[in-house]
């Protein structure tokens, strides 16, 4: 078992004391942390899959948030592909977001996509006559 899927368990069952919650909490946050294609590449391979992220998507949208708190990233599979290929239902969810007016409230952003695990979009969902056929000459052109 890897660490992340150890912390998620332990945090997510286990009926602690708050000194062991604690330790848990500062244990699995580096385990936790994520890089995006992680979640979803994750959540196509075992159905579903949530992290907290790390790197520069979180510090972005940190950035953008005007918050520090974690950003979490949870992807569901909602239809199933050919091969290891899916349609991710997938949640950006960020807490404690400064509102305009003052106080502050959860952020959550939502959006669907369709993906691979090598990154590219399911076959059966290109309409790939539709895709220009490119040449190495043509492309050269475009490029001068």
């Amino acid at each position: 078992m890897n660490n992340k899927i150890a912390c998620h368990t332990l945090a997510g069952r286990a009926a602690v004391s708050a000194g062991v919650a604690a330790l848990l909490s500062l244990v699995c946050t580096n385990a936790l942390a994520a890089a995006p294609k992680d979640v979803l590449f994750a959540a196509i391979r075992s159905g579903q899959a949530s992290e907290i992220l790390n790197g520069p998507v979180a510090e972005n949208w940190q950035s953008k948030s005007h918050s520090t708190a974690p950003v979490l990233m949870s992807a569901k599979v909602v239809k199933r592909y050919k091969g290891e290929c899916a349609r991710l239902r997938v949640t950006m969810r960020q807490e404690h977001v400064p509102l305009k007016d003052g106080g502050a409230a959860p952020l959550e952003f939502s959006y669907e996509l369709n993906l691979c695990t090598d990154g590219s979009p399911p076959a059966e969902t290109v309409d790939w006559s539709a895709v220009p056929q490119e040449t190495p000459e043509r492309l050269r052109g475009q490029l001068r």
